[in-house]
C-alpha cells in the first residue's frame, strides 16, 4: 500500500470558506472550480475517492469548545473543514481496492470510510447547495412525483408496481399507451460490459411474462405525445430552460437520452411564468438549491413533470446554448460564503 508521509500542520491549518465534495473525474466540478478561481474564492475540494488511502481525516470531540474536523492530504497539508460556511455536495465515489487487501477487509474499510464521511458532512453546520440527506430523499422518483403533484405540476398518469394484474389493468385503462422506466437508475454491470435501461414503450407481449413483471417494481406511465422535451436547470433563483427536439430523431422519440446522434437539436426555451415558479417551488419543497428537471411539452401546450435529478449534468447545455450555469453555481457559493 502507498505510504502516506505528510505530517499534520495543526498550527497552520487552512480554513476555507467553501467546501466542494466531489470526485477526480467530474468535469462539471472542474468547470465550477475554474470560475471560483477567477473570482478569487477561498475553497477546498475533497475528492471522495482519496479517503482512506490518499488522505487522512479526523473528527475530534473535545471536552470543551466545538468539534474539529480535519482533512490531511499530500498536496495541501492539513485543512480544517468544520469552519466552512457553505458546502456543495456534488459526487461521492468509493476508492479502488488495493491488490494486497482481502476483499472482505476492503469491503469493511470502504463502508466505514463512507459512513465516516457522511457523518462528518451531516454534522457540518453550513449552508448547503443540497444536503446529502435531502439529496438522497430527492433521488426517489416516487417522492419526486408526490411533491410535484402536491405543488401543482401536471404529471402523467402513473402506476408503480410489481403486481402483474395491476400492470395489465393500467395498460388497458390507458388503451395501450404506456411506457416503462426504472424506479431509480437502470444500470446493469455484467463485468465485461455495462448496460443502461431507458424509458421504453410497453408492448402487448411484455404483459405475457408474469414472472418478469413481478420480479421488481417498475414505473409505468402514460405515453405522452411530445412537442419536445424540456430540460430545466435551477441554481438558486436562476432558471435555465432548454428545449430538446427529441421528435426529430427516431431513436430519441421516447427517451432523448437514447438518441443515436450527439447532434440532437437544442434551443433556449422560455418557460411560462407559472411553470418557472413551479420549478423553483419544487426544489424549495425538497430543501435543494440545485436541480435538473425533466419536463415534456405536449402539442396542446401542456407541461408535464417527469423527474428531477438533484445533481444532474449541465455542461452539454452550457456548451450548446451558452447558458452561464457553472458561473451561476460558483457565484451562489461565493455569495453564501459571506
Amino acid at each position: 500500500m502507498r505510504r502516506f508521509d505528510v505530517k499534520p500542520q495543526t498550527m497552520d491549518s487552512w480554513k476555507p470558506h467553501i467546501l466542494i465534495v466531489s470526485t477526480k473525474l467530474d468535469t462539471a466540478t472542474d468547470s465550477v472550480i475554474l470560475r471560483l478561481k477567477q473570482m478569487g474564492a477561498d475553497f477546498f475540494r475533497v475528492n471522495t475517492e482519496d479517503l482512506p488511502l490518499q488522505a487522512r481525516s479526523s473528527y475530534v470531540f473535545g471536552s470543551r469548545g466545538k468539534a474539529r474536523w480535519t482533512w490531511l492530504c499530500p498536496h495541501f497539508g492539513e485543512v480544517q473543514l468544520d469552519t466552512v460556511k457553505v458546502v456543495w455536495y456534488r459526487r461521492h465515489r468509493l476508492p479502488m481496492m488495493p491488490d494486497d487487501v482481502l476483499p472482505a477487509h476492503w469491503d469493511y474499510c470502504v463502508r466505514e470510510t463512507d459512513w465516516f464521511l457522511r457523518g462528518a458532512l451531516y454534522a457540518t453546520d453550513a449552508t448547503w447547495v443540497g444536503h446529502p440527506a435531502y439529496m438522497q430523499q430527492a433521488e426517489s422518483k416516487l417522492y419526486q412525483l408526490s411533491v410535484a403533484r402536491k405543488i401543482g405540476f401536471t404529471i402523467p398518469d402513473t402506476t408503480i408496481t410489481n403486481a402483474a394484474e395491476e400492470v395489465s389493468r393500467f395498460y388497458e385503462e390507458l388503451r395501450s399507451r404506456v411506457v416503462a422506466k426504472p424506479l431509480r437508475t437502470g444500470y446493469f454491470d455484467y463485468g465485461d460490459r455495462q448496460a443502461c435501461v431507458f424509458t421504453e414503450v410497453l408492448a402487448p407481449d411484455d404483459l405475457q411474462d408474469k414472472d418478469a413483471l413481478t420480479i421488481a417494481p417498475v414505473i409505468y406511465q402514460q405515453h405522452l405525445a411530445k412537442e419536445c422535451d424540456v430540460r430545466v436547470t435551477v441554481v438558486g433563483n436562476d432558471v435555465f430552460a432548454a428545449a430538446i427536439d427529441s421528435q426529430s430523431v427516431q431513436s430519441a422519440v421516447t427517451d432523448w437520452r437514447k438518441s443515436e446522434t450527439e447532434d440532437l437539436p437544442h434551443s433556449r426555451h422560455r418557460l411560462p411564468d407559472h411553470i418557472r415558479t413551479l420549478c423553483l417551488d419544487l426544489l424549495r419543497e425538497m430543501g435543494l438549491s440545485f436541480g435538473a428537471i425533466d419536463l415534456v411539452l405536449t402539442p396542446d401546450g401542456t407541461y408535464y413533470f417527469l423527474e428531477v435529478n438533484p445533481n444532474g449534468q449541465w455542461l452539454w447545455i452550457e456548451d450548446r446554448l451558452g447558458y452561464p450555469i457553472s458561473e451561476c453555481i460558483a457565484r451562489w457559493l461565493v455569495d453564501h460564503a459571506g
